[in-house]
């Protein structure tokens, strides 16, 4: 068994994880020479795969039971993977994210696809949304519906979930206690739950976004006098406030015209060739201060 703790340290693994991962993949009670051999070889497939030494680790680590798995059933699920329409870096990204995914069965894989298809999308964005959010093959369809059900209750119709479920998969992973609170918060800073759950359509991204990053950009917003944009062009809440407050001091400082205010959120290309400037040069001109008065533009 030394051998086998010299290899796996030699790796790159702890000595004292390396006990847990043999029990938990049930290769404990193996000959020596054959826990080596199964490390070895899925280690070796991982790395060829395209990963790093240090994703592997974590994905072993965390999930010690794919080292009970030999190469060809980890190629066979790929090919099967592959030919439902993902790409080699799609697996790839999904692995690392939930590497139970080379362990599903090819029914468990298919029936989670067609589950998604029976809620209305398409095969196409069914793919896409197991891509962005993979965990999505740990929840059973009663735990998706439910979910969309909850959401209903709120005050949307099923087409605008399934909308803001496939722009932003990962809500599937929100409790709807968070999804509730997150809207009470953002009512608090003064909008009427019908004007928060329209941003939200517009933003699924708002949920998860934390509440002190909300509103120190609608606070800042208001201080300028932009807060008309938060209802009409919420996505402009993406954009972070420290790059905003220096895009908006540099319009300041440089006697930019009010009517300009709405560039503050050109993409950085476009920004850069139109005033000559960075976002890194202007960050380190103006630091985010958000204890600082804002002059009012207005």
């Amino acid at each position: 068994m030394l051998e086998v703790y010299d290899y796996l340290i030699d790796f790159g693994f702890l000595e004292k994880d390396i006990e847990k991962m043999l029990e938990k993949s049930s290769l404990i009670t193996y000959n020596p020479k054959t826990i080596l051999k199964h490390f070895k070889d899925i280690n070796n497939f991982l790395l060829e795969f395209g990963y790093k030494k240090a994703e592997i680790i974590k994905i072993v680590k965390f999930f010690p039971c794919i080292i009970g798995r030999n190469v060809d059933y980890l190629n066979q699920k790929i090919e099967y993977l592959i030919s439902l329409g993902y790409s080699k870096e799609n697996i790839k990204k999904m692995g690392k994210n939930l590497p139970t995914i080379f362990l599903l069965s090819k029914e468990n894989i298919s029936q989670k696809i067609e589950d998604l298809m029976s809620l209305g999308y398409t095969k196409e964005e069914a793919i896409k949304m197991t891509i962005k959010c993979p965990s999505l093959y740990s929840l059973s369809f009663k735990t998706i519906n439910q979910k969309i059900e909850n959401i209903m209750s709120l005050g949307y119709s099923k087409e605008e979930v399934l909308k803001m479920y496939l722009i932003l998969p990962t809500l599937f992973g929100l409790s709807f206690n968070a999804i509730k609170q997150k809207i009470e918060d953002i009512m608090s800073l003064g909008y009427t739950k019908e004007e928060v759950l329209k941003m939200c359509l517009k933003l699924p991204a708002l949920f998860g976004l934390s509440f002190e990053n909300i509103t120190n950009k609608i606070n800042f917003y208001k201080e300028i006098g932009l807060d008309y944009i938060i209802i009409n062009n919420i996505n402009y809440l993406m954009q972070s406030v420290e790059l905003s407050y220096a895009r908006y001091h540099y319009f300041v400082n440089n006697d930019i015209k009010t009517e300009e205010f709405k560039n503050l959120f050109y993409k950085e290309k476009h920004f850069k060739n139109k005033y000559g400037v960075s976002k890194k040069e202007l960050l380190l001109m103006y630091p985010y201060n958000k204890e600082e008065e804002i002059k009012d533009v207005r």
